[in-house]
């Protein structure tokens, strides 16, 4: 029976979250939503042959009722009776709230009905009250309100009234009373389950704040250092550079001029938070050609990149860090040449990039080791803070579980992993 009203408890907490995105302030009507407490009341009260309201913590209804047998209805036609009926059900509603369980006992008509508390976190929130049954065996200590609140006149003294009465469902008390206990179980579970799920999901929001915070800030960051250097004086110095060498007649100064001109305008350029696979592998083929007229042969390049890819959309910039790392402390640490290979492949639905070098193999603790009198002054310590932020910004865009994975095995090499997802909000523009 719980998977029943699973669907109709979600909607009506996800409405609550996006409403008021707090758990501290919560009655069972916003809790829940009168619409589910209504669907609920009607599924509970189609199993059971059982009649129902639901009331808030005052014993006040709040929702329609639910399979009242015609006896009762007629009852309620009536505006002094009615009062009688809705203090029977308060009546029952208190009695449940102060025991803080299941109650038992007889409307002023001679019918069993039971308040069953609704619980949550040690907060009494309100109560199902259901029944309009006969039961002729119940135990002689149950409470009989037909002693204490009085109707103006006896309706079974009424032929059509008395045939409606005599028409009610008779239950023997033991599985009236296990009936209640299942429905007082399954709405209590359902309740906890939803709240804690209400409960994760402020939780979430608030860590999604969190992120967007420091989203901002690296935002912030990486536009105060591309400010730190008008680009266009760069641009401009370098294009003047280039056309001294060609005068000089210098094309190898002319060609490592102009790579490193169209390298650093992609870099301090590119505005948009994602571009083509395409463009960022023509930009990663820059830095290496750079690289390559100042390593020579000790450097070797192999990209293995599927055309299937050309088109697909990557965070911009993400890559070169990790390309960077596997130069410095990879090809660059060795005495003979090196070779570093960048292969990406679509596996299910992520993108996968590696980067793997065939270096010594330096893991964090050894480069820590190694480098440690040149901390703040080496290449190094600007490739670890860009790896740092480029594995942030994973983390922020995609979630934990995209975070980059870099393993190091000591005289073989470092490989590089960047996953993220192949369909993602954004696009390439």
């Amino acid at each position: 029976m719980e998977k029943l009203f699973e669907s109709d408890l979600h909607s009506g907490f996800h409405a609550i979250s996006e409403e008021d995105g707090s758990i501290n302030n919560f009655s069972i009507a916003r809790l829940f939503g009168i619409k589910v407490l209504e669907n609920i009341q009607d599924k509970i009260a189609k199993a059971t042959g059982l009649a129902f309201v639901t009331v808030d913590y005052r014993g006040e209804p709040i929702t329609e009722m639910t399979s009242f047998t015609p006896f009762c209805q007629q009852v309620r036609k009536d505006e002094n009776a009615k009062r009688i009926c809705m203090s029977s059900d308060a009546f029952g509603a208190i009695q449940a709230a102060v025991t803080q369980k299941t109650y038992v006992y007889f409307c002023p008509c001679g019918l069993i009905e039971i308040a069953i508390p609704i619980i949550v976190r040690g907060h009494y929130l309100g109560g199902f009250i259901g029944g309009q049954i006969r039961c002729g065996d119940a135990p002689t200590d149950i409470c009989r309100l037909e002693n204490v609140l009085h109707h103006d006149r006896n309706h079974r003294e009424d032929p059509e009234m008395n045939q409606l009465f005599e028409s009610i469902a008779v239950y023997p008390y033991e599985k009236f009373f296990h009936i209640a206990n299942l429905v007082s179980l399954i709405v209590n579970q359902l309740a906890e389950k939803e709240l804690s799920r209400l409960v994760q999901k402020e939780n979430l929001g608030k860590e999604l704040e969190v992120l967007n915070e420091q989203k901002k800030e690296m935002e912030a960051e990486l536009a105060a250092l591309k400010t730190q250097m008008n680009p266009y004086f760069l641009f401009k110095s370098l294009n003047a550079i280039s056309n001294l060498s060609v005068v000089e007649d210098a094309p190898r100064t002319n060609r490592a001029i102009n790579l490193f001109a169209e390298f650093m305008k992609f870099n301090f350029s590119e505005t948009r938070d994602n571009v083509f696979v395409s463009d960022e592998i023509e930009n990663l083929e820059r830095y290496l050609k750079i690289q390559k007229e100042r390593m020579g042969d000790q450097l070797q390049y192999v990209l293995d990149i599927s055309d299937e890819l050309n088109m697909q959309k990557i965070p911009s910039r993400i890559l070169l860090p990790f390309v960077e790392r596997a130069v410095f402390y990879g090809v660059g640490q060795k005495k003979e040449h090196g070779t570093l290979r960048i292969a990406a492949q679509y596996q299910g639905d992520d993108v996968v990039f590696q980067m793997e070098d065939d270096g010594p193999g330096f893991s964090d603790k050894k480069i820590a080791q190694l480098f440690k009198q040149y901390k703040g002054s080496y290449e190094g310590g600007a490739i670890e803070a860009s790896i740092a932020f480029s594995r942030q910004r994973l983390v922020n865009s995609f979630g934990t579980g995209y975070d980059a994975v870099i393993k190091s095995v000591d005289g073989v090499g470092t490989t590089s992993t960047i996953r993220y997802p192949k369909n993602f909000d954004e696009k390439a523009n």
